[in-house]
């Protein structure tokens, strides 16, 4: 039941703004102020008002400053979204709830206090606050959920206190100039992309506690020096740490279990892997990270210039040399059956490649963009190249495609610039489209008949 009160019987006529400027009811025992109609740049919520419902204030973009009155206890979903003229905010001590987006979009706020009271912060609650420098999250908090400051883009420092167990996915997303971050005890589990395009962060400690680090949690964290993943945690995303482009070192404890594709992806001036000799689960080379039978690639140095992989290795993971741009020679052992996708993509400075007689599928994107690539030997047991797997390998001039292959996927040698002749046998079937697409100076040899002669033709 809702019922609309008169406001100078409540509260009088003390408030600086007209009393038609607020509408307010009442619901379920509360005192909600449902919306604000007038153009006052600074406005006192009057006192008695309990709640500020849904987008009460939602797009006054005039609005500079607001004064929440004591009695307050939850601010509702976009309460005060995109007033983007907002540059400060009193919340009191009485609040228990900040709803989903209410301060997101304020673009001018630039700092905010988060009273003790307050025990959950909600999705996006801060959102896009991009004048933000510090936040200081009180004990009591308990919960903060996904992106609460994403792209808060000013934002410089942050400490979350004792009581949250969990930094939820996005939640300092895109947050370009956040140099520090102070992780309580008890946190247990960083969340998927939570510090994604931290730019500006050169280092963060990872509590004990935390067992669980989420897919791309420091994806492109430019700035990030120095990791330590604590012991217990038993799994390292993909792209956990893909970009961290200053990272020169990372302690992998006896703990990790599972290493996701591409999770040092793009970490370039990484030197070392810091992992013990007793690692019950993987080892390392010096330059590659393999499981601990052996089998495995599971991550390389990215600084590499020259690598012979050892024997005994069947899997290389894709992404594997994604954009080693310094690499200029790598040996594959006859061991090798399988080379996962884009596993040498924007390998700039690679001339050549002998692919091992067990290769069945060259994936999509293996060998993409290796601009200096003149020369590869595709072995007679490959049945399909993939997408885009030699796309931009602008210095090649000659393949030949050997028997057995039954289909060259979408722009697969799309983009060959220098590419003159390729030899395709009567068992290719299938030639999609876009496959010789950018290949201006080709010829395609064939068997009569054939379905590489129909295609060329």
């Amino acid at each position: 039941m809702f019922q609309a009160l008169l406001l100078p019987f409540l509260f009088g006529s003390t408030q600086p703004q007209k009393d038609s400027d607020f509408e307010i009811v009442q619901e379920d025992g509360q005192t909600i102020l449902k919306k604000y109609t007038g153009s006052d740049e600074n406005v006192t919520i009057p006192e008695g008002v309990t709640r500020i419902g849904y987008g009460a204030f939602e797009n006054c973009t005039f609005l500079k400053s607001v004064v929440i009155s004591k009695g307050v206890r939850r601010i509702e979903k976009k309460a005060f979204l995109n007033c983007s003229s907002l540059t400060s905010v009193v919340i009191p001590k009485g609040v228990r709830r900040i709803e989903f987006c209410a301060f997101s979009g304020c673009s001018s706020l630039t700092s905010v206090e988060i009273p003790q009271g307050v025990r959950t912060i909600e999705m996006g609650a801060f959102s896009s606050c991009s004048s933000l420098t510090s936040v200081v999250i009180p004990k009591g908090v308990s919960t903060i959920e996904n992106s609460a400051f994403l792209g808060c883009s000013s934002l410089k420092s942050v400490v979350i206190s004792e009581g949250v167990t969990e930094i939820k996915d996005w939640m300092f997303m895109f947050c370009s100039s956040l140099t520090s971050v102070v992780i309580p005890e008890g946190v247990t589990e960083i969340g998927e992309s939570a510090f994604a395009g931290c730019s500006s962060l050169t280092s963060v400690v990872i509590p004990k506690g935390v067992t669980e680090i989420g897919e791309n949690a420091f994806w492109d964290c430019s700035s990030l020096t120095s990791v330590v993943i604590p012991e217990g945690v038993t799994k390292i995303e993909s792209n956990t740490f893909s970009g961290c482009s200053s990272l020169t070192s990372v302690v992998i404890p006896d703990s990790v279990k599972e290493i996701e594709t591409g999770a040092f992806m793009g970490c370039t001036s990484l030197k070392r892997w810091l992992i013990s000799s007793d690692h019950p689960y993987f080892k390392t080379d010096g330059t590659g990270l393999l499981t601990k039978d052996g089998k495995t690639l599971v991550a390389c140095l990215q600084s590499v210039t020259e690598y012979r992989i050892p024997e005994g290795v069947t899997k290389i993971r894709g992404l594997m040399f994604y954009r080693c741009s310094s690499l200029t020679c790598v040996e594959i052992p006859e061991s090798v059956t399988e080379i996962g996708g884009f596993a040498f993509a924007g390998c700039h400075s690679l001339t050549s490649a002998v692919i091992p007689q067990g290769v069945t599928v060259i994936q999509d994107g293996t060998f993409a963009g290796c601009s200096s690539l003149k020369s590869v030997v595709i072995p007679g047991g490959v049945t399909e190249i993939g997408r885009s797997a030699f796309a931009g390998c602008s210095s090649l001039t000659s393949v030949v495609i050997p028997k057995g292959v039954t289909a060259i996927r979408f722009e697969a040698f799309y983009d060959c610039t220098s590419l003159t002749s390729v030899v395709i046998p009567q068992s290719v079937t299938r030639i999609e489209d876009g496959a010789f697409t950018g290949c201006p100076k080709l010829t395609i040899y064939s068997p009569k008949g054939a379905y590489a002669e129909k295609y060329a033709k």
